[in-house]
């Protein structure tokens, strides 16, 4: 069996951090990984993020072998599986190919920077709260020193109104984005019990 891409990306005497693309968006095989790489007594903390890919193994004793633990979660994340019992290695099906080489590489280089500012920031904050603080702050600095509020330029108004509409009909987009992956569309909501009144309540997990 081929086993999955696995990099150190980064090596101490006590502290390794690798990438395994493999795991991004999967959580519960992250945490069985977790688990796994833990039951070596040289992997006294393990750390695995879900949204980057990123394992974090430390050692407060002693020193660690990079390559040993590289091949070790190769074969964890080979063997690993998600929610519906498939292998998170496994090629998807010709008929979801899913993202493109470059989007792949774009997520995983802002999942990468993120990371490393939301642990810089000693997670109270990430990129998701300070960009929009930041714009926002330079805004108000324009308006303070032009003295004008400019009139916003077209391309700003048809994003905002494109992003507006994501956000508010979350729905209808999920149910296009199933029929263009050759999934069925999602019956209406009105519809869902079979007698015109609303279903039971759902529960997000």
């Amino acid at each position: 069996m081929r086993l999955p891409p696995v990099l150190v990306a980064h090596v101490l005497e006590r502290r390794v951090r690798l990438r395994a693309p493999a795991l991004t968006g999967h959580r519960r095989a992250c945490e069985r990984v977790a688990e796994q790489l833990a039951a070596d007594p040289a992997c006294e903390v393990v750390t695995v993020r879900p949204v980057t890919g990123s394992v974090i193994v430390e050692r407060l004793e002693g020193g660690l072998d990079a390559e040993r633990l590289r091949a070790r979660l190769a074969e964890l994340v080979g063997e690993a599986r998600d929610d519906d019992g498939r292998l998170i290695a496994a090629p998807r099906p010709e008929g979801h190919p899913g993202p493109t080489r470059v989007a792949r590489a774009v997520a995983h280089a802002v999942a990468g920077i993120n990371a490393d500012v939301r642990e810089a920031m000693d997670y109270r904050a990430d990129l998701g709260t300070l960009l929009p603080v930041f714009f926002a702050a330079a805004g108000i600095a324009e308006v303070g020193v032009t003295r004008r509020l400019p009139v916003p330029a077209w391309f700003n108004l048809l994003w905002w109104s494109l992003r507006w509409f994501v956000t508010f009909n979350p729905a209808a987009v999920a149910e296009e984005l199933r029929a263009a992956a050759g999934g069925a569309p999602s019956p209406p909501a009105d519809a869902a019990d079979g007698n015109g009144g609303a279903g039971p309540p759902g529960r997000a997990l």
